[in-house]
């Protein structure tokens, strides 16, 4: 289980969307350009809960760029998933 959070500190505040997806993928639920869950690719019940600055125009609010900021990042949390 440490190896797997292991994984999960990598990622900070400051860093990209794009530098997000390398580690973790979106989670099925509620999401907006600024805020949505993610898990960890390696083990679907670890998740975190992100919230954006975006980078650029957008079209509409759900509108994601891989250059969106990570402004904050949650603890990693276990949880069973949500199917859309």
């Amino acid at each position: 289980m440490s190896s797997v959070l292991r994984w999960t500190i990598d990622i900070k505040p400051g860093m990209t969307r794009e530098d997000l997806l390398k580690v973790f993928t979106t989670e099925g639920g509620l999401s907006t350009r600024r805020q949505r869950t993610y898990v960890l690719k390696q083990c679907r019940y670890i998740k975190v809960d992100v919230e954006f600055a975006p980078v650029g125009k957008a079209e509409t609010a759900f509108d994601e760029s891989p250059n969106d900021t990570i402004v904050k990042i949650s603890n990693p949390y276990l949880q069973f998933s949500h199917m859309d």
